[in-house]
């Protein structure tokens, strides 16, 4: 009696017992959070619990899962009951240009510090000058002058008194004074002078020697005097500008008391400002933007506003989008640069809160990557430019002080690019040590299927567009059975639901309707099919054409219809390949042409392999497996991977061995093992119903099948069309657990009579292999 299993029309419907009864989506409460992720969120909770370095996420899964929905809403959610970070800027460094000073305040109030200081640097423009035209700061300032000249005055009397005395006249030159002898009371004529005694030379020469250096400690004494005058006049000035400033300053010390380096910045910046209060008094109009003024000016690196911590997602995380960049300006030829330039990148932004980027961009970057790492292992931003790791002679630039980072990284990626990073670099085991794992499936129940539903009713509410009928979203749930192969399970890409739904709507729209229907979903999914399926046509084409070689009827020895799956980046669909195998006397064992020719994969190379495993076992008790065996894909031009298409290999091979005739108008999909039983394989619609397209451009005519797993009948959600071709008769499908059971299908029932099937066949191949070994020379 046969072990194998024929399907009826009943194991092919999709059983839906457990949706709630409803007429459209429109009476399903709304459901938009994650469907059947709870091991990813659970994972992903424990990530943010983690107060800690290191523990920082990567959230993994397929795309359109609603990975990054989850993750950037769930941050928002736990980050608005969080502590608003500090705010942080840039300042000049009075000490040294080229190193800004970093500073911080209390979460929201850099801008307002900003406004305090231009407030007040503003201000000296219009209270600097009134204050140096006072009429009280006039005074003193002449009290000193006069003061002072009157000094000067005294001391010039007395030089003048002894030059008079000695009967000499004073004159003033730049380079002091000059002594002329008086005759007469009148200056002396050089022929005058001629006409004197030597005596009288001499006293003269002895008087203006005495008077030059009288002169010299007058030049001396008056020196002294514009010195302390300066002086006085700048410690005046000081006196007045600290009045002015000081009263400023110390109210913003008050205000911003809670940190100290605001406090000696606001130090620095009144001597700064006292020292150069002249800068206040020119003509011209001057404003912040001007060079000069531009140290008091303070460059806002974060400002967080809003309550709570930061959530950032970072669409171009390469390096300076990062940590921030210096940019430069062309000043007479040359690039120059200061603290007023300095951005922020999206560690600055994020710092405090949560930085979100997607893996594959992140890696796709020059030293971003790079960057990401410094930062969160040395726990600080450190501000450089890329292109000064690329210049051949550096540009001198700025050294910002480097900002202490506080912050929680989720990256978003594929299972294959996690699995990278974490077999080649250990930096990312060490930062990145909760991982966050979105399945691409969610397993069919009760409550799943209802969020599942209540995010359709959902989506059609907050787009806007017609709600789904029962029978609509009945279709709509097959499709997403058939995208994750299984009946116990849908899909987690709920972007692609979302699509059908999209193309539904616009459908029902152009009818009139006010509800997405069943029909409106079938148009949908089916145009959906017919905008991706052009080279599938061409095959179908092909075949009608002849140009595909296929027998689907009568019965081979050595040929048989294998199935496979030819996958496109957005479609895949099933087709037909035959499989000839020719055995012949020899000791070549078994010849996989595809491996010869290097069109074959490792996998399928292996299931190759198994074969001869299975013959030994079985055929090989008796007599030595001495035969040469060939196996081809006909008419395969591209290369095959996959042991989906072993138990074909094996059954044309025991075929042509044992001469065993088997039916053309059923195809097979399968791996077998070394003990011949029929294991599982992926693609099982495709497969099926590509089968059926190519049987049904020749005419079905009830003989046409396919033989599956039997462990892949529960990953069975075909076409209408095809399920309703099993319960007319006209196509089957067949379930098998082992070879032997496809041999009962393929083989003539005829060819049996009393005896079981491999009885029949082991005596068959056993002849064979005894006719063989008889003919071989030792």
């Amino acid at each position: 009696m046969a072990k194998y299993k024929k399907l009826k029309y009943e194991d092919l419907v999709v059983k839906l017992d457990f949706v709630p009864d409803f007429k459209t989506t429109e009476e399903i409460a709304n459901y938009y959070d994650l469907i059947g992720q709870e091991r990813a969120v659970q994972a992903f909770e424990m990530g943010l619990k983690l107060d800690k370095p290191y523990y920082n996420i990567y959230v993994c899964g397929t795309n359109g899962s609603g990975r990054k929905k989850f993750v950037l809403d769930k941050l928002k959610q736990i980050a608005k009951m969080q502590k608003t970070p500090d705010d942080w800027c840039y300042v000049y460094n009075f000490n040294d240009a080229l190193s800004p000073l970093a500073i911080n305040l209390k979460g929201g109030t850099a801008e307002e510090f900003k406004s305090d200081i231009e407030t007040m640097i503003e201000s000296l423009f219009e209270e600097v000058p009134k204050m140096f035209s006072d009429e009280e700061y006039e005074k003193q300032r002449e009290d000193i002058i006069d003061y002072y000249q009157k000094e000067t005055i005294n001391i010039l009397d007395r030089l003048y008194d002894e030059a008079k005395s000695k009967n000499f006249t004073v004159k003033s030159t730049k380079e002091g004074f000059v002594f002329i002898p008086l005759i007469d009371n009148e200056e002396m004529s050089e022929i005058q002078y001629n006409e004197l005694e030597q005596s009288e030379k001499n006293k003269i020469a002895e008087d203006v020697k005495t008077l030059k250096l009288l002169a010299l400690e007058v030049l001396r004494k008056t020196k002294i005097l514009r010195k302390e005058m300066a002086e006085r006049l700048r410690k005046l000035d000081e006196e007045k500008s600290f009045e002015l400033i000081n009263g400023k300053i110390n109210k913003f010390i008050n205000k911003y008391s809670y940190n100290d380096k605001i406090v000696q910045y606001l130090k620095d910046l009144q001597n700064d400002l006292i020292n150069n209060i002249d800068a206040f008094m020119q003509d011209d109009e001057n404003t912040l933007e001007d060079d000069y003024f531009k140290k008091y000016y303070v460059n806002i690196i974060t400002c967080n506003k809003e309550e709570g911590a930061p959530v950032i997602y970072e669409e171009d995380p390469e390096f300076n989008n990062l940590i921030g960049t210096i940019e430069y300006e062309n000043y007479k030829g040359a690039l120059v640069s200061d603290f007023t330039m300095i951005k922020p990148g999206s560690l600055h932004r994020a710092n405090g809160g949560y930085l979100v980027i997607d893996a594959l961009q992140l890696l796709s970057t020059y030293q971003g990557w790079k960057a990401l790492k410094n930062a969160l292992k040395n726990g600080c931003i450190s501000i450089e430019n890329l292109r000064n790791q690329l210049e051949i002679i550096p540009i001198v630039s700025l050294k910002p002080e480097k900002i202490p980072l506080k912050i929680k990284v989720v990256l978003i990626g594929s299972e294959f690019l996690y699995s990278l990073l974490y077999e080649y670099d250990e930096e990312f085991r060490e930062l990145f040590s909760i991982k966050a794992e979105f399945d691409s499936v969610i397993k069919n129940t009760p409550d799943n299927v209802n969020e599942f539903l209540g995010f359709i009713s959902y989506y059609c509410s907050q787009n806007n567009i017609p709600h789904v009928t029962y029978k609509g979203f009945l279709e709509l749930y097959k499709y997403a059975l058939r995208l994750a192969e299984s009946k116990k399970y849908f899909t987690a890409r709920i972007r692609e639901i979302a699509n059908i739904i999209d193309q539904s709507a616009l459908i029902c729209k152009e009818r009139k309707g006010k509800h997405i229907t069943d029909k409106d979903i079938k148009e949908a999914i089916e145009k959906l099919y017919k905008r991706h399926s052009l080279y599938k046509e061409r095959i179908l084409e092909m075949y009608k054409e002849g140009k595909y070689i296929i027998q689907l009827n009568g019965y081979k020895i050595g040929e048989i219809n294998a199935l496979s799956v030819i996958e496109l980046e957005d479609f895949a669909f099933g087709k037909q390949n035959r499989i000839t195998v020719t055995t012949y006397r020899g000791k070549g064992g078994v010849i996989n042409i595809e491996r010869e020719v290097k069109m074959s994969g490792f996998i399928h190379d292996k299931g190759v392999l198994i074969l001869t495993g299975y013959l030994g076992q079985m055929f090989g008790q008796k007599y030595p497996l001495s035969f040469n065996a060939s196996i081809c894909f006909e008419q395969l031009y591209g290369g095959i991977e996959g042991d989906s298409a072993s138990a074909a290999e094996l059954i044309a091979l025991i075929s042509s061995l044992g001469d065993i005739p088997i039916k053309q108008s059923i195809a097979i999909t399968g791996s077998v093992n070394q003990r011949g039983e029929i294991q599982p394989v992926g693609g099982i619609n495709e497969k099926i119903e590509g089968f059926y397209d190519i049987c049904k451009l020749y005419g079905l005519d009830g003989t046409h099948g396919v033989i599956i797993p039997a462990s892949n009948v529960g990953d069975l959600v075909l076409k209408e069309e095809i399920i309703e071709a099993v319960r007319k008769g006209i196509f089957n499908i067949y379930s098998v657990s082992n070879i032997e059971e496809c041999f009962e299908i393929l083989c003539d029932e005829k060819m049996v009579k009393d005896k079981k099937i491999m009885d029949v066949i082991r005596e068959r191949v056993e002849n064979k292999l005894k006719s063989y070994n008889e003919g071989c020379p030792n």
